[in-house]
């Protein structure tokens, strides 16, 4: 019976789809050196956010031919190492769009009306701050969407038809697509930066664009603006943006994923109150949660019933159709 491995728990739904035709076991932790430990003799590995699968365990894997991501991110994945092995990299594309997209939408919500601001001030007794006037309206602002996928398209369709804001856009390779659409589209990052009311994340972390949000661009920012990020952690650069809400050199950031994750107790963000956080939760919705669970798990059930999966995010460099 072929060995599937869990780097953690999924949803029951889809351990069921496995259960039915392979022994299937899940890692009592996601650390690399645990799952490493168990990969030996596994012929698929489903693989979440927290652990990465290094070329250290797809080497030890022998058995391994088919790698399925719950997400449609795989910078988390040794792509190339997997595909020297001729392992198959599976992703969701555009699975959990939907909830990353209407928790970006909820952030941007949420700092614009100050609502952590305004609970803690009632359950304080403090009626006063209803006139504080920090909250403002989004109708009409300008917001700066970076990375025009399925995630950063659907946040711009719905903030603009739902609140009338004003959409700017950078992605050097989406543009074409939105030239029937009331969007501006920007050539340069600093244009966005200085111009944007609220700005959006959506990039994938890659080596461009690792570090790609610099302190020169945060910089830029107007006082009064605020900035969300739902994408990758590393896209911007942690430490500029700390001394910019440190110092209120902007109005706020809502923030849902971190360099480091967890994100440590004592980091600065912590114990900043122009800082909204959520524990990398945007994709996490009971909806997506399933769909990931079953559709990773359908990727390795296709693949071993001879099946070519959904999203083979390396079927290029295989040589498959």
């Amino acid at each position: 019976m072929k060995k599937i491995l869990l780097t953690q728990e999924i949803h029951p739904l889809g351990r069921k789809l496995l259960q039915e035709n392979f022994e299937v076991i899940a890692s009592p932790d996601p650390s690399h050196e645990t799952v490493l430990g168990l990969c030996d003799d596994v012929d698929a590995i489903i693989v979440r956010t927290t652990t990465t699968i290094t070329e250290e365990i797809i080497k030890r894997a022998q058995k391994l031919k088919i790698i399925a991501r719950t997400g449609a991110g795989v910078d988390n994945i040794d792509v190339n190492a997997a595909t020297r092995a001729g392992i198959l990299v599976c992703n969701l594309v555009g699975v959990n769009s939907l909830s990353v997209c209407e928790h970006a939408i909820s952030m941007m919500m949420t700092i614009a009306k100050q609502l952590p601001l305004m609970d803690i001030s009632v359950r304080e007794g403090n009626w006063k701050m209803r006139n504080v006037n920090t909250m403002v309206e989004l109708k009409d602002k300008t917001l700066g969407i970076i990375g025009m996928g399925n995630i950063g398209a659907e946040v711009a369709r719905k903030c603009h038809l739902a609140f009338d804001m004003k959409i700017m856009a950078y992605d050097p390779y989406a543009k074409e697509k939105f030239m029937d659409f009331d969007y501006e589209f920007l050539d340069s990052l600093e244009e966005l930066f200085e111009s944007s009311d609220f700005i959006s994340i959506h990039c994938p972390n890659l080596p461009s664009t690792t570090g790609m949000v610099t302190s020169n661009l945060l910089n830029l920012m107007k006082s009064d603006a605020y900035l969300i990020n739902t994408a990758r952690g590393a896209v911007i650069d942690e430490e500029a943006l700390v001394e910019l809400l440190r110092n209120k050199k902007i109005a706020g950031a809502a923030l849902d994923v971190f360099y480091e994750e967890p994100l440590p107790i004592d980091h600065p963000f912590i114990h900043l109150d122009n800082v909204i956080l959520s524990p990398h939760s945007a994709a996490l919705t009971k909806e997506a949660r399933i769909r990931m669970s079953t559709d990773a798990a359908q990727a390795v059930v296709d693949y071993f019933d001879g099946k070519n999966p959904k999203n083979i995010y390396n079927a290029k460099e295989l040589g498959l159709k």
